[in-house]
């Protein structure tokens, strides 16, 4: 089947491919960096087509929260990385939970922090995660957790990932 409009350029600048045929069922994984063109739509694309994906490592895109929804279509999703992308909420951790596969997620510096985890208690592969403490408001401060807390909060989620090493702000908790 030919390829129309939109996603008939998607897929030749994905992997020159102009026939529906040649579209991969399987991938091992995708990698972005400080780009534009790994947005929402990019992922309503692949992912309609693509349904197993091994790793995806995206470092200040322009993923929102509406491109996670269509990652977590994903199947077999070992590593995720969204690091830097303050446009990821909390309003994402029902899509983050679908990915059960997971066992590295790296969330640092988005709208999530640790204190928001305990909602992704369908991930119960996860090994690593990396996490702010910091929470930006929409005035332009923050909202920061002291020590105590995030020991506290540490030790409450070693219940939910009792396999899991923390990273928060890149201090390692056991």
């Amino acid at each position: 089947m030919k390829l129309k409009g939109i996603e008939k350029q998607f897929w030749w600048h994905f992997g020159q491919i102009n026939d529906s045929k040649g579209i991969p069922e399987e991938i091992s994984g995708i990698s972005g960096v400080d780009n534009s063109d790994y947005n929402d739509e990019y992922f309503e694309i692949l992912t309609g087509r693509i349904k197993i994906i091994h790793s995806i490592y995206l470092k200040e895109t322009a993923v929102t929260d509406e491109g996670l929804k269509h990652i977590s279509k994903i199947k077999q999703l070992k590593s995720l990385t969204v690091m830097k992308h303050p446009q990821i909420t909390k309003d994402s951790l029902p899509y983050l939970n679908a990915l059960v596969d997971l066992e590295y997620l790296d969330i640092w510096r988005t709208g999530i922090i640790l204190e928001d985890l305990k909602a992704l208690d369908q991930l119960k592969k996860l090994k690593e995660i990396y996490v702010s403490s910091v929470r930006e408001l929409e005035d332009g401060s923050f909202s920061e957790l002291d020590s105590d807390k995030i020991l506290e909060h540490v030790i409450e989620l070693e219940a939910v990932f009792p396999n899991c090493t923390f990273f928060v702000d890149f201090k390692k908790y056991p």
